[in-house]
């Protein structure tokens, strides 16, 4: 009876555990923020002490992260219906939001220590893919096509948890390398940007293979 009852979590959990790594990142950032950055942090001091909209992207961005992941669990989407379009409404505006703001932080503010101007790029690419993603998303569900709309939530989720498999490849590179260079991070994070947009579209096109034995379009959501 338990392990029925744990079933429909088993995606989310997957999907939390997928998003820790920026979570702990963003966490600590969040801390340091609030905290009114007493510590000493060189990261930070681009910011020129203006971390509103930092704090604004780190606490939506988690946000969406947070309230998405329950919405790829057919399980829970069964057991309570009204959930998925409940949670779904302020994650869609969660993830937008975070999105621009992104983008926001890379134009405004001067880059950081190790970025260089393509990877600024990528990171402007990310953000804004993010915000278009979801509105895509809105615009499918409007018209009822509920495959579409998962399509492009589930490229909205892949772009939001970019950092977590940037933070593991870069975590690899320094366990072996030692040494992170404008030039290697700039490598790093774009493969990282790559995986992740390549798992997702592989992810929709088997959703989509008649093999499932179901109509898509009308009952993934």
């Amino acid at each position: 009876m338990t392990s029925l009852s744990l079933r429909p979590w088993r995606v989310p959990a997957l999907l939390i555990a997928l998003g820790l790594v920026p979570f702990a990142a963003t966490a600590n950032r969040l801390a340091w923020i609030i905290s009114g950055g007493e510590r000493p942090d060189p990261a930070m001091d681009r910011f020129n002490g203006d971390w509103s909209m930092l704090a604004v992207h780190i606490v939506l961005g988690a946000s969406f992260i947070l309230l998405s992941t329950t919405q790829f669990s057919p399980g829970l989407r069964a057991r309570y219906p009204h959930w998925h379009r409940s949670a779904g409404k302020p994650a869609m505006i969660c993830g937008f939001i975070a999105g621009l703001s992104g983008v926001w932080l890379v134009v405004v503010y001067p880059p950081s220590e190790l970025a260089t101007p393509f990877m600024d790029g990528v990171r402007i690419v990310i953000g804004t893919a993010l915000a278009g993603s979801i509105l895509l998303a809105y615009r499918e569900v409007r018209r009822r096509n509920i495959a579409a709309h998962r399509a492009w939530m589930i490229r909205a989720f892949s772009l939001a948890v970019v950092g977590s498999t940037q933070a593991l490849i870069i975590g690899v590179w320094l366990a072996a390398v030692g040494e992170l260079t404008p030039e290697s991070a700039t490598a790093l994070n774009t493969i990282g940007f790559l995986i992740n947009i390549v798992i997702a579209e592989w992810r929709i096109r088997a959703a989509r293979t008649p093999s499932y034995g179901i109509d898509t379009h009308r009952t993934l959501s």
